[in-house]
C-alpha cells in the first residue's frame, strides 16, 4: 500500500509541475491572442482529450512533460484560417519572450508556495545534534549525558582515526547522514574499510567476543556559545541477532526540536528557502558544466526513489518541501540556452532583437529538434544509471 500511495504521489506531484509550467505558456499565449491548437500534459499515445474552442487539451501516456503547441513554433494549422497576428511570429519580441519565460516564472512561484505549505501546514521538525541518553544503555554506562553534543565535525576531521577490534584488522570510522528524524547514533556511526573494488564495506561483527573502542569529542554547552570538551570512551560491543551477529544498541538518540510558524513567520521561512533553495541549484547547475557534481544528477527514478524515500522517513511536509525544491530546479533548468528549452528561445528572441530580423525558420527547427532527441537521449540514459544504481543495491 505504501508504495502504491508513493507512486499516486509521485505522478500528481510530477504532472502538476508540468502542468503549472504549461499552464503559464498557455495562459501568456491566449492573453497575447496566439493561436494554441492544443495544450497537452505527457506524451506518447492519447489517453484523453477534448476540445473547447479552438484549443483541443490532452492528457498522454507518458508524465515526462508537455507542451503548448501554438501557431509560428512548428504547428500546422490544418486548413484553419488563421491571421499571421495570431502567431508567434506576429507578435511582438517582448511579448513573445513573456510567453517563452511564463512557464518558468509560475513554476518559481509553485515553488514558493510549496514551500508555504510545508512550513505553514505542518509542524518544523529539525533534528539536532543534542543527544537523548537511556538510562542503563552503552551510552550512558561510557559516560554520555542528556544535552550534550557529539562534535562530528572534529570527529570526521581526524582522518588517521583508526577503530581496532579485537581481531587483527584495523577499521576506519565513517559519519552518516540521518535518514529520519528516529536516526540515532547507532545508525550515524558506521566502521568499516575500502575493499580492493574502492567499495565501502561494513565491519560486521562474527562473534559475541568482538567491540569496537570509540574516542568521542564531546561538548557541554554552559549557554548558546560556551562550552567545555572532554572525550568519551565508548566501548561498542557485538550482540547475536536472528540473522548472526551486530552491533548492541548504543542507547543514544537526537533531540528533535519543533516550531509552529505563524502565518507571517511562514512567509518569511518560505522565502529565506526560496532563495536559498535558487542559489543552491543555480550553483550547483553551473558546477556540473565545471565537472563538479556530477554524481548528483539522476533521473525519473532517482527523483522517485529520493521523493517515496522523503515520504516515508521524513513524512509528507518535507515531501512537499522537497517538490519545492523539484519546481525550482525546473525552472532553472528551463531557462538554460539550450536548444528545445525556453532559454533558448529567450536567447533567440534577444539575437532576433539584436540583428534586427528573423533567423531563418528551418534553422530555428532544426536546432529545436536536434536539441529535443539531445535532451530525450540524457533522460533515457539517466533513467539507465538510476536503474543501475538500484540493481547495485538490491543485487
Amino acid at each position: 500500500m505504501n508504495e502504491l500511495i508513493s507512486t499516486l504521489l509521485f505522478i500528481l506531484s510530477l504532472g502538476l509541475l508540468v502542468f503549472i509550467h504549461e499552464l503559464g505558456h498557455f495562459v501568456a499565449a491566449k492573453a497575447f491572442n496566439v493561436y494554441v491548437r492544443e495544450f497537452s500534459l505527457g506524451f506518447g499515445p492519447k489517453l484523453f482529450s477534448f476540445k473547447r474552442g479552438e484549443t483541443t487539451y490532452s492528457i498522454k501516456a507518458f508524465p515526462l512533460g508537455g507542451y503548448v503547441a501554438m501557431y509560428g513554433e512548428e504547428v500546422s494549422l490544418n486548413g484553419i484560417d488563421i491571421p499571421r497576428s495570431r502567431s508567434l511570429l506576429g507578435i511582438s519580441k517582448p511579448k513573445r519572450a513573456v510567453i517563452m519565460s511564463a512557464g518558468v516564472i509560475l513554476n518559481f512561484i509553485l515553488a514558493f508556495v510549496l514551500f508555504f505549505l510545508s512550513n505553514w501546514g505542518f509542524t518544523q521538525q529539525q533534528l539536532t545534534n543534542q543527544l537523548t541518553v537511556e538510562s542503563g544503555s552503552l551510552g550512558a554506562q561510557a559516560g554520555l549525558v542528556e544535552g550534550e553534543v557529539i562534535d562530528f565535525n572534529a570527529l570526521q576531521a581526524q582522518d588517521t582515526v583508526v577503530i581496532t577490534s579485537d581481531t587483527t584488522k584495523t577499521y576506519t570510522l565513517r559519519i552518516n547522514q540521518p535518514e529520519s528524524y528516529t536516526s540515532t547514533l547507532d545508525d550515524i556511526l558506521e566502521v568499516g574499510y575500502i575493499d580492493l573494488a574502492n567499495t565501502w564495506v561494513r565491519f560486521v561483527p562474527t562473534s559475541v567476543n568482538e567491540f569496537i573502542d570509540l574516542s568521542l569529542p564531546i561538548r557541554t554547552y554552559t549557554n548558546s556559545t560556551d562550552f567545555t570538551t572532554r572525550q568519551v570512551d565508548l566501548h561498542w560491543t557485538s550482540i547475536e541477532t536472528d540473522d548472526g551477529f551486530d552491533w548492541a544498541p548504543l542507547g543514544v538518540g537526537f533531540f528533535i526540536y519543533t516550531i509552529d510558524y505563524t502565518f507571517t513567520e511562514a512567509i518569511e521561512a518560505s522565502w529565506s528557502d526560496w532563495t536559498r533553495g535558487v542559489s543552491l541549484i543555480f550553483n550547483t547547475i553551473l558546477g556540473m558544466f565545471a565537472g563538479e557534481n556530477l554524481d548528483q544528477v539522476g533521473g525519473i527514478v532517482a527523483i522517485f526513489s529520493t521523493s517515496s524515500s522523503v515520504l516515508e522517513n521524513l513524512g509528507l511536509g518535507t515531501y512537499i518541501f522537497l517538490w519545492g525544491l523539484i519546481s525550482v530546479n525546473l525552472a532553472i533548468f528551463n531557462l538554460l540556452p539550450f536548444p528545445g528549452l525556453d532559454g533558448w528561445h529567450l536567447l533567440v528572441i534577444t539575437i532576433e532583437g539584436i540583428l534586427r530580423r528573423e533567423i531563418p525558420s528551418q534553422v530555428k527547427n532544426v536546432l529545436s529538434l536536434l536539441g529535443f532527441f539531445i535532451l530525450m537521449s540524457l533522460m533515457v540514459l539517466l533513467i539507465f544509471r538510476d536503474l543501475g544504481f538500484l540493481l547495485a543495491i538490491f543485487l
